[in-house]
């Protein structure tokens, strides 16, 4: 199959359902052996993924071609554009199994990428606090978020929680790991299930949302990695 971007040959997972890998807008991935007890798309902590589909691969090979150029231009380091091209060689390897070549290519040609909805977090989308609303001296943290944290506090540690990933509120980006739950509680939101490996946060109506902040000191059995077993690198 000819793409714009590098072609790698990797080792990929074998799952029981050809919809069983969930891909990242930055191309992060996860597998589960039981797709069909998520939705399309699944938010983890900050980051969103979706369920790979030809339509989903055709995008996110079209961001690739963006990133190719960028790089070339010099407004992309080569070592941010390496690890781009190889997360999207293994999903590409992944892809060519599971829906065909012959598929891909057909979304490859009718994809309109500039009409195409990606999977946004949460956290990326505009966001109205409510007036009443006081912030503490952190002013992505409000008071309210940290009462229901210190509500659940105690026994979220009883099970196995460290209470800097309930209570840590330093750095300012996304995927610092120094950001608490706290940090992405915003007003209206409510405390759901608390297990030693996730927490339910529930968004306001009308939408009342779900999605979970996983313990990352803890396994996770419905994550897999995708291994590169051997990597072979082709000109595109």
């Amino acid at each position: 199959m000819s793409t714009e971007c590098v072609n790698l040959t990797t080792e990929t997972p074998r799952g029981s359902s050809p919809g069983c890998l969930f891909v990242s807008t930055s191309l992060a991935t996860w597998t589960t052996a039981s797709p069909e007890q998520f939705a399309r798309d699944f938010q983890i902590n900050d980051t969103v993924y979706r369920r790979l589909d030809p339509e989903y691969y055709a995008w996110l090979r079209s961001r690739m071609v963006l990133a190719k150029k960028a790089a070339t231009a010099g407004q992309l380091d080569a070592a941010s554009f390496e690890e781009l091209r190889l997360r999207f060689n293994a999903v590409h390897e992944w892809a060519v199994e599971h829906f065909s070549e012959e598929c891909l290519l057909e979304a490859v040609r009718t994809i309109r990428a500039a009409e195409y909805n990606p999977p946004v977090a949460e956290d990326d989308r505009p966001h109205v606090p409510a007036p009443a609303t006081r912030r503490s001296s952190g002013d992505h943290v409000s008071s309210e978020a940290i009462a229901m944290v210190d509500a659940i506090a105690e026994h979220a540690v009883s099970l196995g929680w460290k209470r800097e990933r309930l209570c840590g509120t330093g750095g300012n980006v996304a995927f610092d790991p120094r950001r608490g739950l706290v940090c992405l509680l915003k007003p209206g939101d409510r405390i759901g299930e608390v297990t030693s490996q996730s927490i339910e946060i529930i968004h306001p109506p009308p939408s009342e949302a779900r999605h979970r902040f996983y313990n990352p000191d803890v396994e996770q059995p419905w994550v897999k990695k995708i291994a590169a077993a051997s990597q072979k690198t082709e000109n595109p």
